[in-house]
């Protein structure tokens, strides 16, 4: 079974001159792009980094990132892809934890990367994309421009390591998820096989590279099957319809905050985007409110999916969606399977909620270096999530809440996202949070952190009045807090333990 390198090389041996990406108004050929891989990889090679070695990725979205990451993965070696707004602390403890023994990073980030470098003892070499290097660093267009090329490690295979991909770490410290060259083929082969991707097709991405869903449903998803990616180094609404419009765009990936921007975005009910054959939303629930400013405004259909980093990114879409009842998140891609297990380890039956376990080829292995945490979540080929979610007698799968997203109130449980949803609906809120604060009666009380549409007006006991209107009496909020900006992980996931930690 050839890898996924092994695909995209017999692809453009067939056709060369086929465009491979788009940025910032340049083209690049399949061709050119393996070139540009393999002369890095020469490179890297002389520089003796090889089968094995771990190379960080700390690159924006663009040309070089994926070429990078190609010429990692020929030679055998690891790639850890690191979002750009990591500060240096980050870096370093992910970079530390993977034993990194290389990284790439973008010149104009240099003052994190070079504070993280400093307390590294594996690190054997420094490059960088841009202008200002470094005194030590390598500039890597020099190291592209000069290596000379080498072909894949000849004994790279299914079972190769291919990237350690940190966890958005919404609690807790990030792990390392382990994912194979076999992972990675599987998921673009049959992802690509459900959505009918072929080499006409045009992919963008609104989240990072660096972030598991865009590495492998645009990036590998499109290059596994001859398709072009038009990138963008960063997401803005209007530009994103300005491709989807000019450039028909024909799958757009995105979380559900970019389409929130999009479908509120100037005019967008201008734009033509009957081009595009997907939108598919993850990371996050899509809510009814988007759902229904998507159709009214940009008059397209999103599909819902469900992903993680320990299952290659997304691993269930709700494709048929008139087929399907409302809320469903899908069924599992391809060969994977779905079920829900109670907390004694059982199975539960149709539509009673409980641990969400995936199994399949795109599945990771196991954490890095984490032998406790991977007996913990892998458990007998399944993947035990820390989602909680319930089948239906179709096997459609719906997410209930994040186990993070939890609250105990006196016995109680309260699902989170239930009552932001509830919050969302007063047409003066953006977006809600919601977290359990520690409480000596009732063991958790709850607390909504919301952030208010531009010149809109309403006060706290005036939303606590309109949730009491909607909801169980437990399921109210004691506290409402306004706020300017709810944090968030690069992924788009919000960071529920920094709202619990600020006690206002």
């Amino acid at each position: 079974m050839p890898t996924l390198l092994r695909q995209i090389r017999l692809f453009a041996e067939r056709h060369p001159e086929a465009v491979a990406l788009t940025f910032n108004g340049q083209r690049y050929t399949y061709s050119a792009m393996l070139e540009a891989a393999d002369r890095l990889r020469g490179s890297l090679a002389a520089r003796g980094i090889g089968l094995g070695d771990v190379v960080a990725i700390i690159l924006p979205s663009c040309p070089h990132f994926i070429i990078t990451h190609l010429a990692v993965m020929g030679l055998g070696a690891v790639s850890v892809p690191m979002n750009v707004l990591l500060k240096s602390r980050e870096i370093g403890r992910q970079m530390e934890d993977a034993e990194a023994c290389a990284f790439v990073g973008w010149a104009n980030l240099a003052t994190e990367t070079e504070k993280a470098a400093e307390h590294s003892e594996s690190l054997r070499l420094r490059a960088y994309l841009g202008d200002s290097i470094p005194q030590g660093a390598e500039s890597l267009l020099d190291m592209v421009a000069n290596g000379e090329p080498i072909p894949d490690h000849e004994s790279v295979s299914e079972d190769t390591l291919s990237a350690i991909v940190y966890t958005s770490g919404v609690s807790g410290h990030p792990r390392g998820v382990q994912l194979t060259q076999g992972n990675f083929r599987c998921h673009a082969a049959e992802t690509g096989q459900l959505l009918r991707i072929r080499e006409s097709d045009r992919l963008l991405s609104a989240m990072p590279f660096s972030s598991i869903s865009a590495l492998t449903g645009v990036v590998h998803l499109a290059l596994a099957h001859g398709a072009e990616i038009q990138i963008h180094s960063r997401f803005h609404p209007g530009d994103a319809l300005d491709c989807l419009h000019e450039q028909r765009t024909t799958l757009f990936m995105g979380n559900p905050s970019a389409f929130a921007l999009m479908s509120g975005f100037p005019s967008a009910s201008k734009y033509d985007l009957s081009g595009l054959r997907y939108a598919l939303s993850c990371e996050a629930p899509l809510s009814e409110e988007t759902a229904r400013a998507i159709e009214e405004h940009l008059r397209i259909r999103v599909f819902e999916g469900y992903s993680s980093t320990e299952t290659c990114g997304m691993i269930t879409v709700n494709l048929f969606p008139l087929l399907a009842p409302r809320g469903s998140i899908g069924q599992p891609i391809g060969q994977h399977e779905i079920n829900i297990f109670d907390e004694e380890g059982g199975l539960v039956s149709p539509k009673v909620p409980g641990r969400i376990a995936l199994r399949g080829p795109a599945v990771s292995r196991g954490y890095y270096k984490r032998p406790d945490k991977t007996r913990q979540s892998f458990i007998d080929d399944w993947f035990l999530t820390s989602d909680r979610g319930y089948l239906d007698e179709q096997s459609n799968l719906f997410l209930v809440a994040h186990d993070d997203e939890v609250i105990v109130k006196g016995g109680f449980p309260v699902y989170c996202r239930e009552i932001e949803e509830v919050v969302e609906g007063l047409p003066h809120i953006q977006e809600a949070a919601v977290v359990g604060m520690s409480d000596p009666v009732y063991g958790e009380e709850i607390k909504a952190c919301v952030v208010l549409k531009e010149g809109a007006s309403i006060g706290p006991s005036e939303i606590i009045e309109y949730v009491k209107e909607r909801v169980a009496v437990y399921k109210c909020p004691k506290i409402v807090r306004l706020v300017k900006e709810l944090p968030k992980a690069p992924s788009g996931k919000i960071i529920r333990s920094q709202l619990r930690q600020d006690t206002a």
